[in-house]
């Protein structure tokens, strides 16, 4: 039956619909990745949100954490040592893997002779003494302070450590066995040295699961998990208190297609594993079958079938079920029965599953007393709201039966409570089963998500009947989000998304993991982050990033260094972590870890690049950047995604920047035009030997590219001609031969026209061989010899020192002994272009008159081959006083931003002001408006506002006046709308304060009115960026009315939004009623 709801989901690999396996359209995973805030340190969390509040006081105390975060535990008295020899005290019938968890951490404490004695047994004597059960522990624990046992919810849990009559003593109680496992898996989590002795600090916990039923489904398409990983899946399971583990891989057709046939006998001896495993974790094992089209719901034959099925999967230890109707069709029937039985469109499939559920829901209760209520994933599994589907499902379903649910949508990111509340009310008041489709990644084969679970309500977990999360083909990798979803689903009040993932991280890891695989795999995860859920990635890398690039803009060598080594470090880390991270998960993730390699290596060479252009060593910087080209190339073949909107990034503005150093035209100051910096319309022209091997031509020599490169497809032949000569503008003094005088051959560059040569880059193949001498052509005069190839690959030219005033060529005359010539550019730097270009942030600045300094700045880039260094000056009319630099440097291939700090005192008379700045010989001219100094209180706050319209009653012209930041009026849809404020008492208004909210204004007018009638403009804005802007003006002392007067919508689809207006006016402004 095919639910019209079905293009709202996603479709996974072999084009199947599923819950497990959900689809995101590419444009859903897009738009929610872009989004879009050292040393070998871990890198930071992922943005910490906060669930709720927790009780949990085990930071401020010194505790060791312990995950899933308790409900309530506190420190109480010192710490208790383990010791030699431990007396184990558990009461008859105790659970045992409770008491064999316990043995372990005994064991893990340090504990090298355990006696164990029953709560009967004769006192004991010396040593750490571990009491567990009721009977056993309730003394001790009332003893050690710990708090009342009360209503203990199933699961919960108490535990103490401390001194007891002169004895260390631990006492574990569980409100059922699974409590007790869950208290053993606390202690566990508690072990800690002091001053080299190992054992437990002194602490008192009450803790129980908010949600009953914690878990994980395996129900993607792909590769299942093979046997080796269920079984330490559900060992990681118990260790993180969770206890559910759903089967249902997508490719199993044992539980599809095939639903009808038993399992081989393989298959059934590794269930019968899984459910032994599971029973000694404490983990009910779940199995879901998906019978789909291939059932005839009226048959009786079928129904027998599918319980004949579900006892032999009793039978197997599986004691938990789910019925998976999401590939339903709601218009086709397996057989024609049905639809004489139940007709078609959504009710009648409600009808038919719900009649199905219910008798399966009663032969479990007879067959199998105490089995778990049985679940059902429906058709419209994801939609919001009640449904016709949805309404006949409610009315239909036997009342025992859970109903799964994965929010509002098939990936939401977020799930509230009152998302929660509309469907339990949509599916009948039954209980509801969070089926979270994360971090399963089917879907997005590209991506591993690593993040937290974050975005869930904490009645996400307290309301429902509980949580899975549907985890990822890779089983280890999964154990990240798996691990904080079990923490939310424990504690959602206390979850703290940030703080659980860095245990999570660490868990993954391993115990005893050396430092630098914990910080190869966090940077693995960091990088690897975001989903869904949050589009944010490398938030530990940001605050790098910014660092460095703060430091390469101030110029300030020692601040550069210092940041270019933190961040270097940090992509070392990347680098490595194929070798550091364990192995289990290398395997898992190899083509991301690789990736992760590639742009970590792409990172430190981009990192070394800068530097060393900072430091003026074009060599290192050329041989760095082919580095970051090559790694950056094949990152981009990669079909893995790391580090999106990120990693990438940094590489490819530290190109650009190369780009600029180098002279190519692809460089932000080159002015597009061929032929390196400063170059003006037309494009250079190259001809020469030996032929080019294919797809390398010798165009690429002058493409402006320094990434591609001419390679000759031999060396150069001795008997080869050299090109023509170029054209000469008068007769040459003496004639020109068409070869050199030793016959040599040649590679020549022809100049758009003859222009000043101050320089020549010549960027050839480091460690090539190529070997040419260079040469620029003085029209005229003939050929000047400029010098010889660098082997390094980087070679840089003096032309003035060589006397050439003008060049209309360059060329490469190739050396005896040379390799097949590899050359990428030829870049000639020109005379007859200023050293810097001068770009102020602003033209036109407002300052008071007598107030506060105005800050702005102004952007020199670097046009010349050699470092650019100067005075910046400006010259201040009367009044100003303009604070700059005293001394400026502007490195080649970089730009710097000159701040700028200008105060108009009280002299300065209103009005507009020039202000000349100039440097290298360039000038800019910036204009100062001055305005009357404003002050004394807001005048909106004591005005009446109105507007031209408002968008509904929600958003009124009163919320711009009524100081209230959670208010705001918003216009209608279309441009002209205004807002305006009567002031309470006349003034002569200086200046106004808008607080946009997102719909903002891009252009607009304040306007002034004594009577509301008479309107003038006292200012205009012509580039409005929303936020919080300030309009200045000197308006008539008669001012009553001030309004602002919307002419142009940034975003067409909406009006314009102010959240509030602010008025001052002029200081002994004279206001007048």
């Amino acid at each position: 039956m095919a639910t019209t709801a079905r293009g709202e989901g996603v479709r996974p690999r072999g084009g199947r619909w599923r819950a497990g396996a959900v689809t995101l359209t590419a444009a859903l995973v897009s738009s929610s990745l872009l989004g879009t805030s050292v040393g070998q340190a871990a890198p930071a969390a992922p943005d910490d949100g906060t669930a709720g509040a927790s009780e949990d006081d085990s930071a401020r105390a010194g505790l060791p954490p312990v995950w899933p975060r308790p409900q309530t535990m506190s420190a109480r008295g010192g710490f208790v040592p383990a010791g030699r020899e431990a007396v184990l005290v558990a009461d008859e019938g105790a659970d045992g893997p409770a008491l064999e968890t316990v043995r372990s951490v005994l064991r893990a404490a340090g504990v090298r002779e355990i006696r164990e004695e029953t709560s009967e047994g004769k006192a004991v004597r010396g040593g750490l003494v571990v009491r567990v059960g009721r009977a056993s522990a309730e003394g001790a624990l009332r003893e050690l302070r710990a708090p009342a046992r009360g209503e203990l919810p199933a699961g919960g849990y108490r535990l103490a450590a401390g001194e007891l009559r002169g004895r260390p003593t631990v006492a574990l109680d569980g409100a059922d066995g699974a409590g007790l496992f869950h208290a053993a898996q606390t202690l566990r989590r508690l072990v800690t040295e002091r001053h080299g002795t190992r054992g437990f600090p002194g602490v008192t916990v009450r803790d129980w699961p908010a949600a009953a039923v914690r878990g994980v489904t395996e129900g993607f398409y792909g590769r299942p998990w093979t046997h080796r990983q269920r079984l330490d899946q559900l060992d990681f399971l118990g260790r993180t208190k969770q206890n559910r583990y759903l089967y249902a891989p997508g490719d199993d057709p044992f539980r599809q297609t095939r639903w009808r046939d038993p399992y081989p006998a393989a298959e059934r001896a590794r269930f019968r594993e899984l459910a032994e495993r599971a029973r000694r974790n404490h983990v009910q094992l779940g199995w879901a079958v998906a019978p789909g089209q291939s059932l005839c719901f009226s048959s009786r034959e079928d129904r027998a079938a599918l319980l004949r099925k579900l006892d032999a999967m009793w039978a197997l230890g599986v004691r938990v079920f789910q019925l998976r109707f999401e590939d339903v069709s709601y218009s086709e029937w397996h057989c024609g029965a049905d639809s004489d039985a139940y007709g078609s469109g959504p009710e009648a499939a409600a009808r038919a599953q719900a009649e199905l559920a219910g008798a399966v829901a009663r032969h479990l209760a007879e067959r199998h007393p105490g089995a778990e209520p049985l679940s059902v994933l429906p058709t419209e599994f994801y939609q919001r709201g009640a449904t016709a589907y949805r309404s006949e499902l409610a009315r239909k379903l036997d009342a025992r039966i859970v109903v799964g649910w994965s929010g509002v949508g098939v990936v939401p990111r977020t799930v509230s409570g009152a998302e929660l509340e509309a469907a339990q009310r949509a599916f009948g008041r039954k209980q509801l089963l969070m089926t979270d489709n994360y971090p399963v990644n089917d879907f997005a084969e590209d991506r591993i998500f690593l993040g937290p679970y974050r975005g869930r309500a904490p009645e996400v977990a307290t309301g429902s009947a509980g949580v899975l999360a549907n985890a990822m083909e890779q089983p280890v990798a999964s154990r990240v989000a798996l691990f904080t979803a079990a923490d939310f689903a424990w504690n959602p009040h206390g979850y703290r998304p940030g703080d659980s993932w860095r245990a999570a991280v660490d868990e993954v890891a391993g115990d005893g993991a050396g430092r630098g695989t914990r910080a190869a795999v966090h940077a693995l995860a960091a990088n690897d982050a975001s989903s869904v859920l949050d589009g944010t990635e490398s938030a530990y890398l940001r605050p790098l990033t910014d660092a460095f690039w703060s430091a390469w803009d101030s110029g300030e060598e020692d601040r550069l260094r210092a940041a270019g080594k933190r961040l270097r470090a940090a992509f070392t880390t990347m680098r490595t972590a194929p070798d550091e991270v364990p192995a289990e998960l290398a395997e898992e993730v190899r083509p991301w870890l690789e990736q992760l390699a590639r742009l970590g290596g792409a990172g430190e060479h981009a990192v070394d690049m800068l530097l060393a252009q900072a430091r003026g060593d074009g060599a290192a910087a050329w041989r760095s950047r082919l580095e970051v080209r090559r790694l950056r190339d094949r990152s981009a073949q990669s079909e893995a995604t790391v580090g999106q909107g990120v990693l990438k990034r940094f590489a490819d503005r530290a190109l650009r920047l190369s780009d600029a150093f180098v002279g190519a035209r692809t460089s932000p100051a080159g002015g597009g035009a061929p032929g390196g910096k400063g170059a003006s319309a037309g494009a250079p022209t190259v001809r020469g030997v030996p032929d080019a091997e294919p797809g390398h031509p010798l165009s690429r020599v002058v493409d402006g590219d320094p990434d591609t490169a001419y390679r000759a497809a031999g060396v150069p032949a001795s008997d080869h001609l050299l090109p023509d000569a170029p054209p000469m503008l008068r007769p040459p003094s003496r004639p020109q031969p068409a070869t050199e005088a030793d016959g040599r051959p040649a590679l020549t560059v022809r100049l758009p026209r003859p222009r000043p040569l101050r320089a020549v880059t010549v960027l050839t193949g480091p460690g090539s061989g190529t070997r040419a001498r260079v040469e620029a052509h003085v029209p005229g005069a003939g050929w000047r010899r400029l010098g010889a190839l660098s082997p390094s690959g980087w070679t840089q030219l003096d032309a003035g020192a060589h006397r050439v005033p003008r060049a209309d060529a360059v060329r490469l005359v190739w050396a005896r002994g040379t390799e097949p010539p590899v050359v990428h550019e030829v870049i000639p730097w020109y005379g007859d272009t200023p050293a810097v270009s001068l770009s102020p942030a602003r033209t036109v600045l407002d300052a008071e008159v007598g107030g506060e300094p105005v800050r702005t700045h102004v952007r020199l880039t670097s046009n010349r081959q050699r470092d650019t260094h100067g005075e910046f000056t400006a010259r201040a009319p009367r009044g100003f006083t303009v604070d700059t630099p005293a001394h400026t440097t502007v490195r080649r291939g970089s730009s710097l931003e000159v701040p700028l700090r200008i105060t108009a005192d009280a002299s300065v008379r209103p009005g507009s002001h020039r202000i000349p700045v100039s440097f290298g010989g360039q000038q800019r001219t910036l204009t100062v408006r001055a305005h009357p100094r404003t002050g004394g209180p807001d005048l909106a706050r004591t005005g009446r506002a109105r507007s031209s319209a408002d968008e509904t009653g929600d958003f009124p012209a009163a919320a711009v006046a009524d100081g209230r930041r959670s208010t705001r009026w918003s216009s209608p849809a279309g441009d002209g709308h205004w807002v305006q404020i009567e002031l309470a008492e006349r003034a002569r208004v200086g200046k106004v304060v808008l607080h946009w909210q997102e719909a903002h204004a891009s252009r607009y007018r304040v306007q002034v009115s004594p009577d509301g009638r008479r309107w003038r403009t006292a200012a205009r804005v012509r580039d409005g960026r929303g936020g919080r802007e300030t309009v200045r003006m000197d308006a008539p002392r008669d001012t009553r009315f001030v309004r602002v007067q919307g002419d142009e919508r940034a975003d067409a689809r909406y009006g314009i939004s102010l959240w509030s207006m602010e008025i001052y006016a002029v200081e002994g402004g004279d206001a007048a009623r």
